[in-house]
């Protein structure tokens, strides 16, 4: 397991150093903020049906800097927000849930702003720690986590009011992600909308946000391109009797053809081949000899946010000799341009709403906009 933590800290290092630290701005301007959440919890299978009445309570802190400066403003065509907040979530279940505390890095477009209002839109993802995980004997209902260290994701709707020169009233609509990624079983995940309210506390006058900013992008339509991407990923598989718990490499590749529908949109068709040493083993200690490969049909969309890529798209196996959970899966990308050529981020493969596989991806493209 701490190979995987430090795998994905990597991961988390590289993508967000890329996103938020590649330029200075012109005029720094930090801040810092808190928010009171308070939720439910989504009953997305049968088996975490019984456990998933309660309503999570929470409390947010985060660290914030505002970008201005046109290099930063071409990452996503917007001013943005970047930050590291620390969170705190009580599932008001102590014996099977207990609770959770997660650090998380974010990014956050300013969608809409005024002169008192702002409407952002902030992503983030991190690292949780759980007080209750499974246990075959001593916690065998929470089949929500497995692991003390998962992978929280989230994504907010900010509504922020100005109250003054250096306060700023939130009110935020948030959809909470967390989940192991698959790495280890049994892994429902668990996915919890809250509404939360706080304030924002500004040391200086809010800067006035301008919109003299020009993208060229906007002007015309990239042409049609290819992106072939290479992925990897690693699974736990569980300790059987006197078989020992074995982390297990898993890579891939896809392809898939891009076409432009506009600047900022796409859609995407493509094939994905996985190499699944989790598969391979499960298969040499059931003693099946049968192949361990996956072969799938993808259909998707690309949202192009400046040098950020966001990608979802639906696969369909069309090889599977070991028999997936499901005959479709969905598969989630955010990745960064790091070259006018590669790209580099990190992926979600989920059933439903059960996650399969989390890791990293490098995208190669053979025609991409300037």
């Amino acid at each position: 397991m701490g190979y995987i933590v430090s795998k994905y800290l990597l991961i988390l290092i590289i993508f967000i150093s890329q996103v938020f630290y590649a330029h200075a701005d012109t005029i720094p301007h930090f801040y810092t903020g808190m928010q009171a959440h308070y939720g439910f919890i989504i009953p997305h299978s049968r088996s975490i049906k019984d456990i998933s009445h309660t309503h999570p309570y929470g409390f947010e802190f985060n660290l914030n800097k505002l970008h201005t400066s046109f290099t930063k403003w071409q990452v996503f065509n917007a001013y943005w927000i970047s930050g590291i907040e620390a969170r705190y979530f009580n599932y008001q279940n102590p014996e099977i849930l207990g609770g959770v505390f997660d650090m998380c890095v974010f990014a956050e477009p300013v969608v809409r702003h005024g002169k008192n209002l702002l409407f952002t839109v902030r992503g983030g993802a991190g690292f949780s720690y759980h007080t209750k995980v499974y246990d075959e004997t001593d916690n065998p209902l929470n089949f929500f986590f497995s692991s003390r260290i998962s992978f929280p994701l989230f994504v907010d709707a900010r509504f922020k009011y100005r109250l003054g020169q250096s306060t700023f009233l939130t009110l935020s609509g948030c959809y909470n992600h967390i989940s192991n990624g698959g790495v280890k079983l049994p892994n429902k995940g668990m996915n919890f909308p809250t509404l939360a309210v706080g304030f924002e506390i500004h040391p200086k006058p809010f800067p006035v946000l301008h919109h003299e900013y020009y993208s060229d992008a906007k002007g015309r339509k990239p042409d049609p391109y290819v992106i072939f991407q290479a992925l990897s990923s690693v699974k736990v598989l569980n300790a059987v009797g006197e078989l020992p718990e074995k982390t297990m490499f898993i890579y891939g590749f896809h392809s898939r053809f891009c076409r432009p529908l506009s600047a900022f949109y796409s859609l995407n068709a493509g094939v994905e081949i996985i190499f699944d040493g989790y598969i391979k083993e499960t298969l040499v200690r059931e003693q099946r000899d049968i192949d361990y490969k996956r072969l799938a049909l993808t259909f998707g969309q690309d949202f192009m946010l400046g040098k950020v890529l966001f990608t979802q798209y639906l696969g369909a196996y069309i090889y599977s000799p070991y028999k997936a959970r499901n005959a479709l899966y969905q598969k989630y990308e955010l990745a960064y341009r790091i070259s006018p050529v590669l790209m580099a981020g990190v992926f979600l493969k989920s059933h439903l709403q059960v996650a399969e596989l989390m890791g990293i991806h490098i995208n190669y493209s053979l025609k991409l906009w300037n």
